[in-house]
């Protein structure tokens, strides 16, 4: 059932705010009579409100507009300060904790990261404060809110992690237990916030609609359309696939093909089986493959080959369901390249109608941080309604 009510007064002055704020963060109203006439609140319900915005620091004024045709005086310019507040950003997955620090534009001002020993339970939360405190140690304005980005079942309205299959968690109640921090705190799935990241601060262009396919030590599709009205993600690992190439494990869950663990361990089955030592590396990374497949090697070509079947079926599901102007490829198997997405958009052409695949446009994001940015993005989205 759907929850309805009547807003609160303290919820109908917040929106104005944001409506405010962000007329003058997009360039829509620079004074106060545009804004106005752009949002439909009166004159003096917009003065009052950028009279407390500019004390909160969040607005400026700065120089003189035009005068309108029938003279009287020039308006007063308002102008947005992105470095008024500023927001923590952080990324959670198996082995690592990545922070960032930014402005209200989403530039990252500090990053910190230390990483997780696998099994270690008790050291998690240790280490999410040691990121987040070294984050505050460099705050050189006020924190207005941190987000949090995992590879899990949230509930966001609850700030609690219903399923996190990687820490083995159920039912935790992770905004809670960083209230100490005494500013919200806003938990979101991984894949949501690598599509947000790119979407307000990455390089895709021209895109109503972004899908991000997000792959790492978890597998997750992220979806943002309609210049971020509408904005989900969700871990597909668990989704049940049949195996490519001649392997032993006929089906399975798609993160026992496409996690990084799961790949390197492939990658040393496939190099017994064609007698090639390049991806035998202790320390074997996917630039490791990513110079193996320059170099034709048989064992590096059958796992792009097997790689490139699973993601071209994610591609596949994507445009014939949703239609996205644009899919990206993020996570740290992204560092394979624009060779390997070529690999995947063509096979891509197999599962679905050629002509919705070429209406379609890809591209490879290999940022680490871009989780991380994500959060902030969502938080400050969250907390004032820009991005």
């Amino acid at each position: 059932m759907l929850k309805t009510g009547k807003a609160t007064g303290s919820q109908v002055k917040r929106h104005n705010r944001q409506l405010l704020l962000r007329a003058v963060y997009n360039g829509i109203a620079g004074n106060r009579a545009a804004l106005a006439q752009e949002t439909g609140l009166t004159k003096p319900a917009v003065s009052d409100l950028v009279a407390e915005l500019i004390d909160d620091g969040l607005l400026v004024e700065e120089g003189f507009g035009e005068s309108t045709d029938s003279g009287g005086k020039r308006p007063r310019l308002l102008k947005f300060v992105p470095t008024a507040r500023q927001v923590i950003g952080v990324s959670i997955t198996g082995d690592l904790i990545l922070g960032v620090l930014t402005n209200l534009d989403g530039k990252v001002i500090a990053e910190h990261s230390c990483p997780l020993i696998a099994g270690d339970e008790d050291q998690f939360f240790p280490t999410l404060n040691a990121v987040i405190n070294g984050l505050m140690a460099q705050l050189s304005a006020p924190l207005l809110c941190i987000g949090i980005g995992i590879a899990a079942v949230v509930d966001e309205d609850e700030g609690l992690i219903r399923y996190a299959p990687h820490f083995g968690w159920n039912d935790v109640p992770l905004a809670h237990l960083l209230s100490n921090y005494r500013v919200p705190v806003y938990i979101s799935d991984s894949t949501e916030l690598a599509a947000m990241a790119q979407y307000a601060f990455g390089s895709v262009e021209n895109a109503a609609s972004l899908a991000t396919v997000l792959v790492g030590d978890s597998v997750g599709v992220g979806l943002v359309i309609g210049d971020l009205t509408y904005h989900t993600g969700s871990d597909i690992g668990h989704l049940i696939f049949f195996s490519a190439g001649n392997r032993h494990q006929t089906q399975g869950p798609l993160e026992d093909f496409l996690c990084w663990y799961d790949v390197r361990r492939r990658a040393y089955e496939l190099s017994r089986d064609y007698s090639s030592d390049l991806l035998l590396n202790s320390g074997l990374t996917y630039l490791h493959i990513r110079q193996a497949l320059v170099d034709s090697d048989a064992a590096a070509l059958a796992l792009q080959e097997e790689l490139t079947t699973y993601l071209a079926q994610i591609f596949a599901w994507i445009i014939a369901l949703h239609r996205p102007d644009h899919i990206s490829l993020a996570g740290s198997i992204a560092d394979l390249g624009e060779p390997f997405l070529n690999h995947i958009v063509n096979k891509t052409r197999q599962f679905v109608l050629p002509e919705l695949v070429q209406a379609t446009t890809f591209s490879v994001d290999s940022t680490p941080n871009l989780v991380a940015i994500g959060a902030a993005a969502k938080s400050i989205q969250s907390e004032i309604g820009l991005i």
